[in-house]
């Protein structure tokens, strides 16, 4: 299994060049950069380092493929904007000494639209959908067991009605786990791969991402706080909006004047920000603020809640229930549902003989 890691990152640096891409809406398969789950979702897509049972980490790290997982099966439902539909399930599964290996499928359905010629007559109906089937590896390192390794291997089906594409890609990531400092670091490379068949024969570039996250619970209090530094491998990532309506203009030559992003506008953008609340196992209030969405979304004025989330964890008779709330624009709010369970603890408990 070793190997299989060595490989991955040797494979990223061959395809590293083709995976280069600016942001601002000029990549396609953005669905790869979706939080599957109802905890990933609160805190605003602000971890990529924290350890535990959840299987949808390892899917967004392959480093978090972590012992604790082993059984662990995990199912989400994402009603996102619109009429769209997210599904996510998730396995993880322990190869003893060799590290935990984990499965994962997410569906992405757009619902039902009309099809019509150019004189808006109906002529039946067709559903988009996007379906990802991912495999992620990690391991422990042999000589320091608060060090972990992994990767993944991701392949993407895109059907657009009659535009078809599909998607290889790999992820690979390194994670620092201290018990003692309440501690976890990760570093992050995702989607890094290349577009196998495109649309109408047009090769799209991947929402290539290099991230490094950090994970601090406090001593002898509940609260842990999370952060995500997401696009390290450019830094101006700020989108200019040509269509705002409050436009400045120069009156000497008459052309469109948009404001420019500061240094410390360009660096906020890179940042996610959570903070979890863990009370106990078995009960976790959970907050986001997501920067650059809260930047890019929200109106020009009255920005209200946009960029922000919140959640909850419960667990109920050995099931885990998560439910996240996200704002993309001010009113405009998703939920996300998470259930996961070990299934072990569906296994017979064997009588005593007296």
């Amino acid at each position: 299994m070793r190997h299989f890691v060595i490989s991955l990152i040797i494979s990223f640096f061959l395809l590293a060049d083709s995976s280069f891409a600016q942001l601002g809406g000029s990549y396609s398969f953005s669905v790869l950069n979706i939080a599957p789950t109802a905890r990933m979702a609160a805190l605003g897509n602000s971890t990529n380092a924290t350890t535990g049972t959840d299987v949808g980490m390892a899917f967004y790290n392959p480093a978090l493929s972590v012992d604790s997982m082993h059984q662990h099966i995990m199912l989400s439902y994402q009603n996102y904007l619109a009429d769209i539909n997210i599904g996510y399930v998730g396995y993880a599964w322990k190869l003893r000494k060799y590290g935990t290996l984990s499965g994962h499928i997410l569906y992405n359905d757009f619902g039902t639209f009309v099809k019509t010629d150019i004189t808006g007559k109906s002529y039946g109906t067709f559903h988009p959908s996007d379906l990802i089937f991912q495999i992620s590896y990690g391991q422990v390192h042999p000589k320091d067991d608060r060090f972990t390794v992994g990767g993944s291997i991701k392949f993407l089906y895109s059907n657009y009605e009659r535009y078809i594409a599909t998607v290889f890609a790999i992820d690979a990531g390194a994670a620092f786990h201290n018990p003692e400092k309440l501690f976890n670091a990760a570093v992050l490379i995702r989607n890094a791969g290349w577009n196998a068949i495109p649309y109408d024969n047009v090769r799209s570039p991947l929402p290539f991402d290099i991230q490094l996250g950090l994970s601090k619970k406090l001593a002898h209090n509940p609260l842990r706080f999370t952060m995500v530094a997401h696009n390290l491998q450019q830094f101006d990532i700020t989108y200019v909006n040509t269509n705002l309506r409050n436009k400045n203009i120069d009156l000497s030559t008459g052309q469109v004047q948009y404001e420019k992003a500061s240094f410390g506008e360009k660096m906020m953008r890179h940042f996610n920000f959570g903070a979890e609340l863990v009370f106990s196992p078995n009960f976790q209030l959970r907050g986001g603020y997501n920067y650059q969405r809260r930047k890019e979304l929200s109106p020009e004025s009255g920005k209200g809640s946009a960029g922000f989330s919140w959640g909850l964890g419960i667990g109920i008779k050995k099931f885990t229930l998560d439910y996240a709330m996200v704002c993309y624009f001010p009113g405009l709010w998703t939920s996300t549902f998470t259930v996961s369970k070990n299934i072990q603890d569906f296994k017979r408990i064997k009588p005593v003989n007296m």
